[in-house]
């Protein structure tokens, strides 16, 4: 029996170090390793003659050359203005140091002062790899994953947005950062311009951290671009050939969300410097901070549809609620450093903020009236809103027969002095406007990112008529005209099954020399673009995978600067 049961026991260590168990040992190693090599220490700076400055560590506490240190004063007090207790110390990074020669127990250090100039002097503390800049750089963009998980085991650092390369554009590592280079085969760790640790990634590690290969039905009928752009989430590596595309590869992503969202946007609230995202789930408006420290959020509990939002200036939103049998039922909120405000409830319209003078500012609510009567002849109007969130309409808008508010846009985008009106028609094509005259239309149709029923309140025996939703656009002025950037979501089989894009891009509509091009970027991403917006001097863009059936999802926010987009259209 004992000579069975042992038998047994070798057989299964044999097993086990043979079995796909030991793949999973092999990818935690590397995120292991660089953690331990990366691990807090703190030391204190020592003035020597001369100019010169150490730290009271070296080799017997394992300091490397090219190790880089950030020193701090010794920080101020904070105390409770309620208690008049401390609540203790806070710090103020000096300096950043960089390890150039070590002894056994201490270290000679130069000195690259955040701003000038720092008096360094001896007794100040030094903290390793603490607040220290940090990139990772994606050869072929084969490490996406591996770069998750060592950003997450190393939350001290000041990691910079991921930066994909190709092999032939590796730079030269920064002596004050800490540089990731990794490839199919190898990761390098260098710190101070120094290399401070090489890894070879095993092959269990590489089918673990390459990414899933894109579905052939992704791809477009035409000939395919084969430059590979930046592998962030949210943007296929594959783009469509079209000899009309704008090249954009800047895009960076700031933000990740674990299901997906209707709508979304930007603002900062009246006492606050932080911006926080606005979005859209269900029935809920959240409101989170951008460096993540705050979150508050709204929960409408009353019957009907949350169509979507639109979000104004001075903190307020525009929340499009549809109540079956009994028509628009919107509201009107306000956001502050405190919270969420309800101003008005019960507005029988559809609401929307536009940009009128493509000043980056949302300044006007316009809504619409969707009913059987004003379906087809439709009534537009401006309204004001005081500080009580009082609404008055003070001004009709001529718009041609099936005007449609959601997407649309009130602006001149040729630069002649006269507001275009420029919207989506009953056929889902864009189309301008001018003085109840056509003046441009759309080759193709657009893709709705959601529609929603009106019923005839009057006369229930008739069939209720779709009402399509576009996302808005964002505006923005080039020399004396505007050029306006608009979701360009794809159709095909996925959109008649589940009513819902399955992947989008975007597209520039601008005028120039009296002729009108609508140039798609050449970005494909990894589903439909909900949302776009404008902060900052940069567009960010709203991107979205799920299952429509499931309701489950994530959604992507990327970034691209808008100088880009000028540089792409000249």
């Amino acid at each position: 029996m004992n000579s069975f049961f042992t038998r047994f026991i070798l057989l299964s260590i044999i097993l086990l170090f043979f079995s796909p168990l030991n793949c999973i040992c092999a990818e935690k190693t590397i995120p292991d390793e660089i953690a331990k090599a990366l691990g807090p220490l703190e030391a204190i700076v020592i003035k020597a003659p001369e100019g010169r400055y150490l730290i009271n560590m070296g080799t017997d506490k394992n300091v490397k050359k090219g190790s880089l240190w950030t020193i701090y004063s010794t920080g101020e007090q904070v105390i409770d203005p309620g208690t008049g207790k401390s609540l203790g110390v806070l710090p103020i990074s000096l300096a950043v140091c960089r390890v150039k020669q070590v002894e056994t127990h201490f270290s000679e250090i130069s000195i690259k002062c955040l701003k000038e100039p720092c008096d360094i002097q001896s007794g100040l503390t030094a903290h390793r790899f603490r607040d220290i800049k940090t990139t990772f750089q994606d050869v072929n963009g084969s490490s996406f994953r591996l770069y998750e998980l060592i950003r997450a085991r190393l939350p001290s650092l000041d990691w910079q947005p991921y930066q994909r390369i190709e092999n032939t554009s590796r730079p030269i590592p920064s002596p004050d950062k800490i540089v990731f280079v990794a490839d199919n085969k190898n990761l390098t760790l260098w710190s101070g311009g120094e290399i401070l640790a090489a890894y070879e990634k095993s092959p269990s590690v590489l089918s673990a951290f390459q990414e899933p290969t894109k579905k052939p039905e992704l791809l477009t009928k035409k000939k395919a671009n084969t430059s590979i752009q930046k592998n962030i989430p949210g943007v296929s590596r594959l783009t469509p050939g079209l000899n009309t595309t704008l090249e954009i590869e800047n895009y960076t992503a700031v933000a990740g969300i674990d299901h997906p969202v209707t709508s979304m946007g930007i603002m900062t609230p009246d006492g606050s410097k932080i911006p926080y995202f606005i979005y859209l789930y269900n029935k809920t408006v959240y409101a989170r901070a951008e460096d993540g420290t705050e979150k508050y959020q709204y929960d409408y509990k009353g019957f009907g549809d949350v169509v979507n939002m639109s979000l104004g200036h001075n903190g307020l939103i525009a929340l499009n609620i549809y109540v079956l049998k009994e028509g628009m039922e919107s509201r009107l909120l306000k956001f502050s450093s405190r919270g969420f405000t309800v101003l008005s409830k019960g507005v029988g319209h559809f609401l929307e903020f536009l940009d009128t003078d493509g000043n980056g500012i949302k300044e006007s609510l316009v809504g619409q009236n969707f009913d059987t009567e004003n379906f087809f002849t439709p009534s537009v109007f401006h309204l004001g809103v005081d500080d009580s969130g009082k609404m008055t309409r003070y001004g009709t808008i001529n718009v041609p027969a099936g005007f449609n508010l959601p997407g649309a846009i009130f602006a001149d985008l040729d630069g002649n002095g006269i507001h275009e009106s420029a919207f989506y028609n009953a056929g889902g094509k864009l189309v301008i406007y001018e003085d109840d005259k056509q003046k441009w239309e759309s080759s193709s149709p657009f893709v709705p990112v959601k529609s929603i029923l009106i019923d005839d309140i009057i006369n229930e025996t008739n069939a209720p008529t779709d009402l399509p939703l576009w996302p808005q656009p964002v505006i923005f002025h080039i020399d004396n005209f505007a050029v306006a950037v608009i979701p360009a979501n794809h159709s095909g089989f996925w959109r008649i099954v589940s009513g819902i894009p399955q992947n989008g891009g975007l597209g520039v509509l601008c005028s120039l020399d009296g002729t009108w091009a609508f140039r798609l970027l050449s970005t494909r991403f990894q589903g439909p673009v909900q949302s776009v917006c404008m902060y900052d001097n940069a567009l960010y863009i709203t991107v979205v995978e799920g299952n429509t059936f499931t309701g489950k999802g994530i959604t992507h926010v990327l970034t691209v600067p808008i100088k880009d987009l000028k540089e792409s259209l000249k």
